[in-house]
């Protein structure tokens, strides 16, 4: 039994933090209820928690060189219990941000690429591969519980129990830290310090120009960045495109300087090199894919079942209940088919069926729709399932044993990279369709007088976001309009609103055809 602490404390470990990516995601409303913000504000705060273990996930597999693998990793889990008590004492947005997307992730980011190296350390053989099951299995459950948790300490106790439980299984873990090997660096690698300003100033601006568009346009300038007395906004534009761009120069500079790194013998964030290898780069790209796509529909569906159906964080987390029961399921039974089927063929057929998934639940979202008549995203469930039962076993095993841990933090950076950027994008898209719509409708409103458009247009910009029935209702009750006004408002919003999750389903799909297009480049292995 002493032989097994050690996988019991990182499972538990790896448990929080996967939890942690989907527990909130029911508890939306109470957030903006209770911290007096808005649903993009929650939207800014997961994306952040995300973009935070992107930027620094190589930089926390890189100082287990120099700091020693059970170090980074406890100091990591020490961060992370910090950010998730402060999280639970939260009163605001801002410090909801600072707990939750700071503190945790930077802790998470310490802490993930340290799981597996520890376990490598430890087990060999069949006990590793036995290992690195438990591992995969707990993340699978991790996901599935995640809504039905949050969805129950929301309704009956406190969203804020979630962080609370989260900080009792950190102090287990410190409790039997003892169990972690030590295993310190003789000779320390020399840090990289330039590659990590570079990855957290690439990856952080990339993420957050997508966050931006919405309130300031992708293109042309919904209105100037203010830096004090500064406006910005050149030639008209947005500042987001200059962003992005940027960032992408950033990117392109860490690339190089990584490779100049690697041909001096010198240790760096990662290897070049390792894009090199036949099938990898389509391994990430799938990966990235996936994770946008599973990370946007976890933050849309409980969105519209709380705006739209008004469903409590309880209710939520129970119609997720059968997608989530076929995601563990076939997460699990997934990965008995490695023996007969090729990775590659099972993961088609995994997007072929989440393809499916989505364009049944895209057909069900109406004006007219009730709860029963909605799709419970079963078939969804069980394409995410075989998909995340075979990528991250097929990206390991394309490389060589020694690369295994450096293919692992790059991994983890994409994973995260893709979480941030789908959640962002399909919030901006979101939005963006439902001013638009908006828009439009008081541009062809005959009760509506022509000089009086471009006010309202232009207050729609800054003003207008995604609330449920009961919100918008008390907002109209504040203002001095005809109850018949009224009504027509509550029937153009409820439209416009629905039109909105609908598009945002559409890029859901879209997501899922871009991975299904990209695993024909997948390495053609069948895995044992």
């Amino acid at each position: 039994m002493k032989k097994w602490i050690l996988l019991v404390l990182l499972a538990m470990s790896m448990f929080v933090v996967v939890l942690d990516t989907t527990v909130m995601n029911v508890s939306i409303s109470a957030l903006v209820a209770d911290l007096g913000t808005t649903v993009t504000g929650i939207q800014s705060a997961i994306s952040l928690y995300a973009l935070v273990m992107a930027s620094f996930m190589l930089i926390g597999s890189t100082l287990a060189d120099r700091w020693g693998k059970k170090r980074t990793f406890l100091i990591g889990i020490g961060i992370f219990g910090v950010g998730t008590f402060s999280a639970s004492l939260s009163t605001s947005l801002v410090t909801l941000i600072l707990g939750w997307s700071v503190l945790e992730g930077l802790g998470s980011a310490l802490m993930v690429p340290n799981i597996q190296n520890l376990l490598r350390d430890r087990y060999s053989g069949k006990d590793l591969a036995f290992a690195y099951g438990i591992i995969s299995a707990v993340s699978a459950v991790g996901a599935a519980l995640g809504p039905i948790l949050g969805g129950y300490l929301t309704t009956f106790h406190s969203w804020r129990w979630a962080f609370r439980l989260e900080v009792l299984v950190v102090i287990i873990v410190l409790v039997l830290s003892q169990y972690i090997p030590s295993s310190r660096p003789r000779q320390p690698a020399r840090f990289d310090w330039l590659g990590a300003i570079l990855s957290i100033l690439g990856l952080s601006t990339v993420v957050l120009s997508i966050l931006m568009a919405q309130p300031y346009g992708f293109w042309i300038a919904k209105q100037p960045l203010m830096i004090g007395a500064l406006a910005i906004a050149p030639l008209g534009l947005s500042v987001v495109p200059f962003m992005l761009g940027g960032g992408i120069v950033i990117l392109m500079l860490l690339v190089l300087w990584e490779r100049h790194l690697e041909r001096q013998g010198n240790v760096g964030l990662f290897k070049p090199s390792l894009f090199l290898t036949q099938g990898l780069p389509s391994g990430f790209a799938v990966r990235i894919a996936h994770m946008g796509l599973m990370a946007a529909f976890f933050f849309i569906v409980p969105l519209l079942l709380q705006l739209t159906f008004e469903f409590t964080a309880m209710q939520t987390g129970l119609a997720l209940l059968p997608l989530s029961i076929a995601i563990l399921i076939f997460a699990i039974a997934g990965a008995q088919l490695s023996a007969r089927f090729r990775a590659k063929r099972i993961i088609q057929v995994g997007y072929v069926l989440v393809i499916l998934g989505l364009i049944q639940l895209l057909a069900t979202v109406r004006i007219e729709t009730t709860p029963s008549q909605l799709a419970q995203g079963i078939i969804f469930g069980i394409g995410s399932g075989l998909i995340a039962s075979q990528i991250l076993n097929l990206i390991l095993s394309t490389v060589d044993e020694a690369d295994t841990t450096a293919t692992a933090g790059l991994n983890a950076t994409f994973e995260q990279l893709g979480n941030a950027i789908g959640v962002a994008l399909v919030g901006t898209i979101m939005v963006g369709t439902l001013i638009g719509g908006l828009q439009q409708r008081v541009m062809a409103s005959p009760d509506i007088p022509a000089e009086a458009r471009p006010a309202i247009i232009a207050s729609l910009q800054t003003r207008v976001q995604l609330v449920s029935d009961t919100q918008l209702a008390q907002a109209l009750d504040q203002t001095t309009i005809t109850p018949e006004l009224s009504e027509q408002v509550e029937l153009a919003y409820r439209t416009e609103r629905l039109r909105a999750f609908r598009s945002g389903m559409v890029f859901l799909v879209f997501l899922a055809l871009v991975g299904l297009v990209l695993t024909p480049g997948l390495p053609n292995l069948k895995l044992g």
